[in-house]
């Protein structure tokens, strides 16, 4: 073979064109992969968590009355449910009544780093349809969650879910560990 018919030859070779196309593309392909398998996996987390805040919300909806001891238990199925760390979790319980177009707090009660919610703080606009008279327990939650590959861009979030619930038993629900206004 001569020297000049070489270049032509090299320029006519089409091996190796598969793992060059396939250098370019697979950062791409990986880059998807994991943003796909993260958001995925930030989605699970806030369905967990909200399966979880309804599911301690009905639970506590099942009685007469409940103390600061039975949320501390219903935290910590909330805990548990979530699969999350406790330290990574909020948690709080207000009874609230409706009086006319305003809403009322009859007792709250939130362990620490919440604060026990006050008449001013209750989210009138995603109440749902509640009877004049009637009144609603309201369990409030928050899960902080991290992606799983911090290489997509996403920030650490808060998934936050609150349930709103009439007793099952028909009357309001008392909490016998916080003094209560009169609902």
């Amino acid at each position: 073979m001569t020297a000049g018919r070489l270049p032509l030859r090299f320029r006519r070779d089409e091996g190796g064109v598969a793992a060059i196309e396939f250098a370019i593309i697979a950062p791409l392909l990986v880059a998807l992969l994991l943003g796909a398998v993260t958001l995925y996996d930030l989605f699970r987390a806030s369905h967990i968590a909200e399966k979880a805040t309804f599911t301690t919300a009905d639970i506590m909806s099942r009685e007469n009355s409940t103390s600061t001891d039975k949320i501390g238990t219903n935290r910590a199925i909330f805990v548990a449910m979530s699969r999350h760390a406790a330290s990574d979790t909020t948690f709080r319980v207000t009874s609230i009544k409706r009086q006319g177009k305003n809403f009322t707090v009859c007792w709250s009660d939130a362990p620490s780093p919440l604060v026990k919610m006050v008449d001013a703080t209750i989210p009138t606009p995603q109440m749902p349809l509640v009877a004049d008279g009637d009144t609603v327990l309201l369990v409030e939650t928050t899960v902080r969650a991290t992606p799983l590959f911090d290489s997509v861009g996403l920030p650490a979030m808060t998934l936050a879910n609150f349930s709103a619930i009439r007793s099952r038993t028909g009357g309001p629900i008392k909490n016998e560990s916080v003094p209560s206004a009169p609902c």
